[in-house]
């Protein structure tokens, strides 16, 4: 044990130069494995925990900046050719499997039991529905999908009934699952209130929701109310109660103005409303990007509401990680052929002492040992700057030791390696020569 601490402090002592070089490569080569396993680790272990299915957003608030607000508007009252492409991107997006949607797209009455017909009363007290009012909810085009609402039976609004449902015979509504084990699919219901005489048939039933909270849209649970698509409300030809006194000419205007009115509604949802996009794995920002610099519309932000922006994550922090595993095997390898250098040449320069050592009755092994020895000790000193900065980072160490610990043995192992073979050349034959020279 003494004769290693003799040749370790000659060592250090003797080549303080040299051995502030073979710390520098130790830590160079502790620094890019501690970043290489880090991104690994993250990628394979951390990744479904940040970004797992009920963490990534599905709904996202649309908005263009404040200082576009006045131009979309005046865009929106003049009609000008940026009003029509804001049409034609609205229809595009809503195309695919994402849904866009606006603040009108949810609004909520209530319709008074005692105004029903006595049949559909007693088919709710069947139901179990007690409430002296009902809750009947007004939606708009693509309100189920934004919503996250789902069909148990039936079907939801087509096009026709969605956009002009004052022009009906019949409103259509759908009825939350309370109402599916006392209604069918067809029933037809009357209402009446003195005032307004309608009829509506049933066309599906949801299923059971246990109520949305959405950003800046008040609701609850759907299960106990009926949904009805936006519009039933402007005069209708089947209101039978009043034909005598209806105007057909009213209703061409009626219609007229309902459809700007919804043209006008699209485009202001482009620019301050909502988005629905069912797929996690969709970068919901760069797609909106894409189509506005097809049809050179305004910029339009996509803010996640109820999670984190996926953003292709995990195809980016695999690109990364290998982009990353490269720059770290090169930045070892550089450091090993420098390290190996450096620990030849500086084996070289003790041959003499080595000889000497020899000459007076230490084996070669016991060299060998102390040089492995002292590398062991620069390389767990250089391990202590990683420790360091992974505290710092994340007040904990992100991956075991042992991992760094073994990267660095193979790079030491391999760079020590031309030193121990020229030791091995060591012998009292060399002595005499290099001091006859």
């Amino acid at each position: 044990m003494k004769f290693y601490t003799k040749n370790f402090t000659r060592s250090v002592f003797t080549h303080p130069k040299v051995n502030l070089i073979i710390l520098f490569d130790l830590i160079l080569t502790a620094a890019a494995v501690f970043v290489l396993i880090q991104n690994f680790y993250f990628l394979k272990e951390k990744h479904d925990e940040f970004f797992s299915e009920d963490r990534v957003a599905k709904t996202y608030e649309l908005y263009v900046g404040d200082e576009l607000i006045p131009l979309t508007e005046s865009d929106i009252h003049s009609k000008s050719a940026m009003y029509y492409i804001g049409l034609k991107l609205y229809d595009e997006i809503n195309s695919t499997s994402m849904k866009v949607f606006g603040y009108s797209s949810l609004d909520r009455t209530y319709f008074m039991r005692k105004e029903f017909d006595e049949e559909t009363r007693k088919r709710m007290d069947e139901s179990g529905h007690g409430k002296g009012a009902v809750e009947m909810y007004e939606m708009t085009n693509y309100a189920l999908e934004g919503l996250g609402l789902k069909i148990a039976e039936g079907r939801w609004f087509n096009k026709q009934e969605s956009e002009h449902p004052f022009l009906l015979d019949q409103v259509p509504i759908v009825m939350g699952s309370e109402f599916l084990n006392a209604f069918q699919i067809g029933d037809v219901i009357f209402y009446d209130d003195g005032f307004t005489y309608d009829e509506a048939v049933v066309i599906g039933f949801l299923e059971s929701n246990p109520g949305i909270e959405y950003y800046g849209i008040v609701q609850g649970s759907f299960d106990d109310a009926i949904i009805f698509p936006s519009g039933a409300y402007y005069p209708r030809s089947h209101q039978k109660k009043y034909r005598d006194e209806y105007d057909p000419d009213k209703l061409v205007e009626y219609t007229q103005r309902h459809d700007a009115a919804a043209f006008r509604g699209r485009v202001r949802t482009l620019t301050g409303g909502y988005l629905y996009c069912p797929d996690e794995t969709v970068d919901v920002q760069k797609v909106i990007n894409d189509y506005t610099s097809k049809y050179g519309f305004y910029q339009i932000t996509a803010t996640p509401i109820d999670g984190a922006a996926y953003s292709e994550t995990k195809s980016i922090s695999e690109r990364n990680l290998l982009l990353i595993g490269v720059l770290a095997v090169s930045t070892t390898v550089i450091c090993m052929i420098s390290l190996g250098g450096v620990l030849y040449n500086r084996t070289l320069d003790d041959r003499r002492t080595y000889c000497i050592y020899m000459s007076a009755g230490i084996p070669l092994w016991k060299i060998n040992i102390s040089l492995i020895t002292e590398m062991l000790f620069w390389m767990i000193l250089s391990i202590l700057p990683v420790i360091a900065l992974s505290l710092y980072e994340y007040q904990t160490l992100m991956i075991p030791l042992w991992q760094i610990g073994l990267f660095e043995l193979i790079v030491m192992a391999v760079s020590i390696a031309p030193s121990l073979r020229v030791n091995s050349k060591c012998n009292l034959d060399l002595l005499i020569r290099n001091q006859m020279n």
